[in-house]
């Protein structure tokens, strides 16, 4: 059973999208990592990118995602008001992760104006998210990952 489970978990590691600005990785069987390598300007374009391979690798089955931006400051109007209404009876929780204060009051913005339609929270770390996000989807792995 337990080497079962070693393969398992190495091949959910595996199924992943390239996008534009990094990549959207199946990290277990319930979540979804969008990883942001690039620092650049999230546009409308980039968050139905991720939003449809987020989805796409889900497979049909619920899903919360973890958004974590590297270093991404900026984001459209256009792409939150976008991402904070999109409806999909799959996508159970949304986490952002930020990595400096003007990231962190950025992603606040978001959440106070733009009032997304799932449960949505910001953390400074993936241990944060993956610990809020645990009671919303099951997680067969823990959540350790580099930028």
């Amino acid at each position: 059973m337990y080497l079962w489970r070693i393969f398992y978990v190495r091949q959910m590691e595996q199924k992943q999208i390239s996008i534009r600005l990094g990549e959207v990785i199946l990290f277990s069987e319930e979540l979804v990592l969008v990883k942001l390598k690039h620092d650049h300007e999230i546009i409308l374009e980039d968050v139905k990118e991720q939003i449809d391979a987020a989805i796409k690798l889900s497979g049909g089955k619920k899903f919360a995602t973890i958004l974590d931006g590297g270093l991404t400051l900026d984001v459209t109007d256009e792409a939150m008001t976008y991402a904070a209404r999109f409806k999909n009876e799959k996508w159970i929780a949304f986490a952002i992760v930020t990595r400096s204060l003007s990231e962190r009051l950025f992603a606040n913005y978001y959440l106070m104006f733009k009032k997304p339609v799932r449960p949505t929270k910001v953390f400074t770390s993936p241990a944060g998210a993956e610990k809020w996000l645990k009671q919303f989807v099951k997680m067969d792995v823990p959540l350790k990952y580099e930028i």
